[in-house]
């Protein structure tokens, strides 16, 4: 499920549609403060069992932000071992926790963006988008409140792409998600991503294959016929076959070389702000590849 920052990749990825519209929600004025958020070691779980459907990582500290199955996962720059968060969404309808089956991604340094589900209190099933400004402790509204529930994410900025869950549409966004527009891609998208630098540029893959656009979505052109599952744009272009086999292209998704293999599935890819590679794979483990995917270690794995 989207990574310069942002990473390509969910977690729970034509000509152009007339532009829909989308009101933000606004950020709770309520005086009381939010109950504090909780975060307990890894080894408090079945880590092991969780599937790692979104990884996130901080461009300015480093930290490294899981999204599973058993809820949020943080792993701080330098450290052994991740500790789940269960933060809390205040909005003014509503409070209660978040954790469990986030897709979160990094619009900036510190600006943690996800979407998902709570685990209780007060808050509407579908969060559409939310902010955190303290690796997912507390949480706000930003749009689609109780609307919106995506499981394709990629944001860098102001400029977002999204899939939200069983649709085959992708909304785009160049305005923080105030207003949204639908692409029609051409088939049912496994996974979506933008070139940071560019954001008219885009990949999406699906099970005829992989193509690129070069306008926003609006025409497409296949370049691959390989269903590849995952994707992450950096500095380069990344993308996870099946088996993963890791692919790397130059040009935007036009061509495609050999990079590495990961050695088993990958269920998300992400990259770094140094272009270093992050994959997780079965067991509630991430890999980590710092040579453009031709090398893989362990980076952590959930107890």
């Amino acid at each position: 499920m989207v990574a310069a920052f942002a990473v390509a990749g969910a977690g729970c990825a034509g000509a152009d549609e007339p532009a829909a519209t989308s009101t933000p929600t606004p950020i709770s004025t309520a005086t009381a403060p939010p109950p504090p958020a909780t975060a307990s070691p890894a080894g408090t779980v079945s880590g092991a069992n969780a599937y790692i459907g979104s990884i996130a990582v901080d461009p300015g500290g480093g930290t490294v932000m899981l999204g599973t199955g058993l809820g949020l996962f943080r792993l701080k720059k330098g450290a052994k071992d991740a500790e789940r968060v269960t933060g809390r969404l205040t909005t003014p309808n509503g409070i209660g926790p978040v954790s469990s089956n986030l897709v979160v991604r990094y619009a900036g340094p510190g600006d943690l963006l996800a979407s998902g589900h709570p685990e209780g209190g007060s808050l509407p099933e579908n969060l559409g988008l939310m902010r955190s400004r303290d690796a997912g402790n507390t949480w706000a509204p930003v749009v689609e409140v109780g609307e919106s529930d995506y499981h394709i994410l990629q944001v860098t900025g102001q400029d977002i792409v999204g899939v939200r869950a069983d649709e085959a549409k992708i909304r785009v966004s160049d305005d923080g998600g105030r207003t949204f527009e639908e692409r029609t891609p051409p088939g049912a998208p496994l996974d979506v991503a933008f070139d940071p630098a560019d954001a008219k540029r885009m990949v999406v893959t699906t099970q005829q294959g992989v193509f690129s656009s070069g306008d926003d979505g609006g025409s497409w052109r296949e370049r691959d016929t390989t269903p590849a599952t995952q994707l992450a744009w950096g500095k380069t272009l990344y993308r996870a076959d099946p088996g993963g086999a890791i692919k790397v292209s130059a040009d935007g998704g036009a061509t495609w070389k050999d990079a590495g293999t990961v050695g088993m599935e990958v269920n998300e890819l992400a990259v770094d702000a140094g272009g270093a590679l992050y994959a997780s794979v079965a067991g509630g483990e991430v890999r980590r590849s710092t040579d453009g995917g031709a090398h893989w270690s362990r980076l952590v794995k959930l107890k």
